[in-house]
């Protein structure tokens, strides 16, 4: 497996990526967009905020995007009941995303192209730990379970207490986290494809194997982990039909 050259497909892992950046922004959008008086108060402008990330993205401007995702992970970060949640390994994840994509279009520059990688590992594992700490206790929870927890949590902060449409608030939250009950896994499976990316052009092939396989046991239809898995044995990427890409198969 060492044979396999290192650069292969990096053009197309580079195109992976900003399919991937992309998907990461629309989900971000669903989920943080939508700014109305159902939007817990407390999270709303790191929301509104969100609505940023795709002019920033379109442009290149990565410096402008980790500027914006540290003053959205601040606000998270201050409300107890996000601190800890999948939305900050959603940052995270998309932190790692702008590394990794600089990385895999810098090939000249060796030293830097490393510190790139680095710093994109780091930030999946701070995410991954995320997500499976939100899963432990999260996932099995039953729809009235995630209420009443929720219920509990914003009835008791005073900034939440006065507000006319707290009933509106917590109904919206409690649909977010059931939602990613059924995202975070694919999630995840994004965040272990990543990883796999890496350790290929440390070459590492068989610990990126392994992460490839992590992703695909996550998200059996994680085009882009199964294209990666391809370009490690050396094989031809798998064209995804159009209609395929408007009607996935069901992510759970």
């Amino acid at each position: 497996m060492k044979s396999i050259l290192k650069n292969k497909g990096t053009r197309i892992l580079i195109g992976s990526m900003l399919i991937l950046a992309a998907v990461g922004i629309a989900i971000a959008w669903m989920y943080y967009g939508n700014i109305n008086k159902s939007v817990d108060p407390r999270v709303k402008q790191a929301r509104v905020m969100y609505g940023r990330y795709n002019t920033y993205a379109a442009d290149n401007d990565y410096e402008k995007v980790l500027s914006l995702l540290d003053s959205i992970a601040e606000i998270y970060a201050s409300v107890p009941h996000y601190s800890n949640s999948y939305e900050m390994g959603v940052i995270q994840n998309n932190r790692a995303s702008v590394f990794l994509t600089l990385a895999l279009a810098d090939t000249t520059r060796n030293e830097i192209r490393q510190n790139y990688f680095a710093l994109a590992e780091m930030h999946l594992l701070k995410g991954i730990d995320y997500y499976k700490n939100w899963l432990i206790e999260f996932d099995n929870k039953t729809k009235e379970e995630i209420a009443g927890i929720v219920e509990q949590d914003f009835s008791a902060d005073e900034v939440l207490t006065n507000i006319e449409n707290l009933n509106l608030v917590i109904k919206k939250r409690v649909s977010e986290m059931l939602a990613a009950q059924m995202e975070t896994p694919r999630r995840l499976s994004v965040s272990y494809t990543n990883l796999g990316i890496i350790r290929r052009h440390d070459d590492q092939l068989e610990e990126a194997y392994m992460y490839y396989e992590k992703a695909l046991d996550l998200w059996a239809e994680n085009h882009a982990a199964k294209n990666n898995m391809n370009i490690l044995f050396g094989k031809p990427p798998e064209k995804q039909s159009f209609f395929r890409k408007l009607f996935p198969p069901d992510r759970k």
